[in-house]
């Protein structure tokens, strides 16, 4: 824990001693995800506007949504209504996915989706400083990092270079499953293990979830369908 706080101190320099004093009491510099009526979006209709994105998604009728405030301009400020920590693999694009607009979503990508010190750190300044009401723990089919995580359980072997360090990072959730779990098991345990994992870590985030500001959530996204299974 001593180790991931000590690499976010990232956090201090980026957004000075006053927000940092914000994101301490968790009093968000930004006035945090309005609607386009100017209401403050909750968790539950941030998460609600992620599930109907979804379905213009995989329905073939994308509309690519704005659900920020009329007349914020995206080169004065963001205002986005939720957060997704996703894999960077290049087929998974979040504003697709979800079916919004530019601005909409705060972005933290990696392979693997893993929840590390510097994805973390991200998170905590969309939930202090913009006011993110929901985090979403992302992870898709055909993961190549989870596959790789399966393989290095299986045999013994590590790829090698810092490919290693995102292998660390998954194992423990394939380490948990029975011997002969699937891919789609183990990309659920990843996404559930990311979530813990950013939970544990982060007292921002705790702090925000106990004072029902913020929640955080699961899903894996179906390269073929094109649907996210929201995870229970």
């Amino acid at each position: 824990m001593a180790h991931l706080m000590s690499r976010r101190g990232f956090l201090v320099t980026t957004i000075g001693a006053a927000s940092l004093a914000g994101i301490a009491s968790f009093a968000p510099a930004a006035k945090g995800a309005t609607q386009t009526d100017g209401t403050t979006i909750t968790p539950t209709e941030a998460l609600r506007l992620l599930r109907e994105g979804n379905a213009r998604w995989v329905a073939g009728n994308p509309q690519r949504i704005d659900h920020t405030t009329n007349g914020r301009e995206l080169v004065k400020g963001q205002w986005p209504f939720a957060a997704i920590l996703s894999c960077a693999d290049s087929r998974v694009n979040p504003e697709n996915v979800f079916d919004v607009a530019e601005g909409n979503l705060f972005n933290v990508r990696n392979a693997g989706n893993v929840a590390g010190d510097i994805s973390i750190g991200s998170l905590e300044y969309a939930v202090a400083v913009l006011g993110v009401p929901l985090i979403m723990v992302l992870g898709h089919s055909s993961c190549g990092a989870v596959k790789a995580t399966q393989a290095a359980v299986d045999t013994g072997r590590m790829p090698g270079g810092d490919i290693d360090a995102i292998i660390d990072q998954i194992r423990p959730a394939i380490e948990g499953l029975p011997a002969n779990h699937t891919i789609e098991q183990a990309t659920k345990a990843n996404a559930r293990h990311s979530a813990k994992e950013l939970i544990d870590a982060s007292a921002v985030v705790r702090t925000a979830i106990d004072k029902g500001r913020l929640d955080v959530v699961e899903g894996v996204y179906n390269l073929g369908t094109k649907r996210v299974q929201f995870l229970p």
